[in-house]
């Protein structure tokens, strides 16, 4: 594992490039978006093991943190959605050049997943796709937020600071600025009309999610799209049985289907 900084040197990228197994000739990279906020936290060792499990099976693979967020530069206040965008575009040009290879996949979960999607339908050259557990509408995604906040703190007492100038309020911690908000409340992958990748992955982690008007939806751009339900805690959310958990059957399952849609 290599870390580096990359990008505009006004607006520097974190990342962690795992180099590849040798004596594999692998045709694509994967890079893996990150999901925002308390998620961020939660999902990292995750996504550590994630990125190990791909080195070994041959990947070349980009992990990094968006601009404002993790050990990249810039505020939290700094990350609108369109900026995320630029920064996965940036992680894009990075993968190609450190690897040589001009295929990349995306993988994501929760909003590293909806980014991901996003990210490929606007630029129409992303080979490979993983969905895990993606955000489909911002809306709902700010509502579960704020009940998972309000769970978290309601054995708390209430603070005696008021809200920041500009700011819409915080969850778990992390601020929440109005133009962030509107942004998010923008986000509805089911108006997303362009292929976003030609191959792509929809894991679903715990059946109750909004994905089944996803894939349906997923099939009308062209992508060849298949789903897999796999049980497994939501390692995202911070409680103590499963903040910290590795989901070992979904790591192999990614592993598994970009080794064979991409060997």
């Amino acid at each position: 594992m290599v870390p580096f900084y990359f990008g505009a040197p006004d607006r520097p990228l974190y990342g962690c490039f795992h180099e590849p197994r040798p004596g594999l000739q692998r045709t694509c990279g994967a890079i893996l978006c990150p999901p925002l906020w308390h998620e961020y936290i939660y999902s990292h060792r995750a996504y550590r093991q994630l990125a190990v499990r791909l080195s070994r099976a041959g990947y070349p693979v980009l992990r990094f943190d968006y601009y404002g967020s993790g050990d990249s530069g810039g505020d939290e206040e700094q990350g609108e959605i369109p900026q995320r965008l630029t920064d996965i575009s940036t992680a894009v040009s990075e993968m190609r050049t450190r690897s040589g290879l001009a295929k990349v996949c995306l993988l994501g979960l929760r909003l590293g997943g909806t980014l991901s999607m996003m990210s490929g339908a606007q630029r129409g050259d992303v080979e490979g796709l993983v969905l895990w557990d993606p955000v489909v509408t911002g809306r709902a995604h700010i509502k579960e937020m704020r009940t998972v906040h309000t769970e978290r703190l309601r054995s708390l007492s209430k603070p005696k600071h008021g809200i920041p100038a500009g700011m819409y309020g915080e969850i778990l911690g992390y601020p929440l600025t109005r133009s962030i908000v509107a942004d998010l409340e923008n986000i509805d992958l089911l108006a997303i009309r362009r292929k976003p990748a030609n191959n792509t992955l929809v894991i679903e982690s715990d059946g109750a999610g909004d994905t089944g008007g996803l894939r349906e939806h997923l099939k009308g751009t062209d992508t060849h799209v298949e789903y897999q339900e796999l049980p497994s805690p939501r390692i995202w959310l911070p409680d103590r049985e499963g903040g910290l958990l590795v989901p070992s059957q979904i790591l192999q399952a990614v592993v598994s289907w970009i080794s064979r849609v991409q060997p």
